[in-house]
């Protein structure tokens, strides 16, 4: 199975969000004139569920067979790695000094005579299965809405395409919560051994499992969690280049003492900017907005949910105090991952307004609108409106 070719490189991107632009504009149109609940009202027989599955096979088949492209940068090392390097590996043993079953798949399908890019395409499986499942294990009903916002996540072709060995790890993380979050023991336990799956694909993932954790056992509402992030907006302000150190040090990950030194230099521009990055904390804000909302101020109580904002808030606040380091982002996606499940479970599961079919698809707009706005605008002509701007004006 060789790559996708009838969309050049170069374009790759552009196609992406210029179909995901129309495909939003139709549904905020459709979902705005509404002034009623048909959302919440969904009973799981809608054909706009069958959709969703169809669309994420389609998803996985365009990124997860996507061409070696320059822009794909750890694609390629991985692609590298996969011809050069998985010949030679043995198969590994559960360990945590080292991400055992991500070498352990790789070493097996290339032992098996399987293709760099069929290798990808099953990275790609696990990557965007993941968050079908999981929002089909909490939305119920709506997993169509539901995975539009996966898919127009700010994180979500950042991590299908560069950094999927994060991507898929998270993504198994996210449907250990999901399942964490349900009843009965036997749920619990496989829960338990997704985060130990996940663990063996990229041990950064421990922050969240660790999170959601704590979620349970040790912080029982979210203004706790919510006071843990101001105080390290506060560490990170007063003291970050110190905490970004002490994180370092703690190796957590050893990656991080590369990312915390990383110089201005550094090619990728999109990223690899050190201080404090305004427009990704922005971002970041809007899920304890939505927490703050509904959990203190309409004072909705629900297990799952407490589950899903501890999380995202107490992995953004260790985010916080290590802003500044160049590639932040890499960290910040141990948040970020959970963000749409933050936004998502609240609008498809509880009744917040009388109009919630209009209120939903203008968070939609917005919500997407960031992603968009990166994309066309905020880094155009880099990583932004692919082609055009070849054309037009260079």
């Amino acid at each position: 199975m060789g790559p996708i070719t009838f969309v050049a490189p170069y374009y790759y991107n552009t196609v992406w969000y210029i179909f995901w632009l129309i495909v939003i504009w139709m549904n905020v149109i459709y979902y705005i004139g509404s002034g009623e609940q048909k959302i919440l009202r969904s009973d799981g027989h809608d054909p706009s569920q069958g959709v969703a599955v169809i669309m994420t096979f389609i998803v996985i088949y365009f990124l997860g067979l996507r061409p070696l492209y320059r822009d794909f940068v750890d694609m390629n090392n991985y692609a590298d790695m996969y011809k050069v390097f998985a010949p030679r590996y043995v198969y590994g043993y559960p360990s945590f000094s080292k991400e055992w079953l991500w070498h352990d798949i790789m070493v097996f399908f290339q032992h098996n005579g399987f293709t760099v890019y069929e290798f990808f395409l099953f990275i790609e499986f696990v990557y965007v299965m993941g968050m079908l499942l999981s929002v089909s294990i909490l939305t119920k009903n709506n997993l169509w809405v539901g995975m539009m916002f996966m898919f127009t996540s700010f994180s979500f072709i950042s991590y299908g395409e560069n950094g999927i060995r994060n991507g898929m790890g998270c993504s198994v993380v996210m449907l250990a919560i999901a399942f964490l979050t349900q009843e009965g023991k036997p749920k619990k336990f496989l829960s338990i051994f997704l985060m130990f799956l996940a663990m063996g694909i990229h041990r950064s993932v421990a922050l969240p499992i660790v999170a959601s954790l704590a979620s349970i056992f040790a912080i029982k509402d979210t203004k706790t969690a919510m006071r843990f992030w101001v105080a390290s907006l506060a560490i990170s302000i007063v003291a970050g280049p110190l905490a970004e150190r002490f994180f370092a040090a703690l190796g957590f990950d050893d990656r991080m003492s590369t990312y915390t030194s990383f110089s201005e230099d550094a090619k990728d521009a999109m990223f690899n900017r050190t201080g404090f990055r305004l427009d990704f904390f922005l971002y970041s804000a809007f899920p304890l907005i939505m927490v703050w909302y509904v959990t203190i101020y309409r004072k909705f109580r629900d297990k799952t949910y407490h589950v899903i904002a501890v999380t995202y808030i107490l992995c953004n606040a260790f985010w916080l105090m290590v802003i500044r380091a160049a590639y932040s982002n890499r960290f910040a996606y141990l948040a970020w991952f959970i963000y749409p499940l933050v936004i998502i479970y609240p609008l498809l599961r509880m009744n917040l307004w009388k109009d919630q079919d209009r209120k939903t698809a203008l968070i939609l707009f917005a919500y997407s609108g960031f992603m968009f706005f990166m994309f066309f605008v905020y880094y155009f002509g880099s990583t932004g409106f692919r082609g055009f701007d070849q054309f037009w004006w260079r």
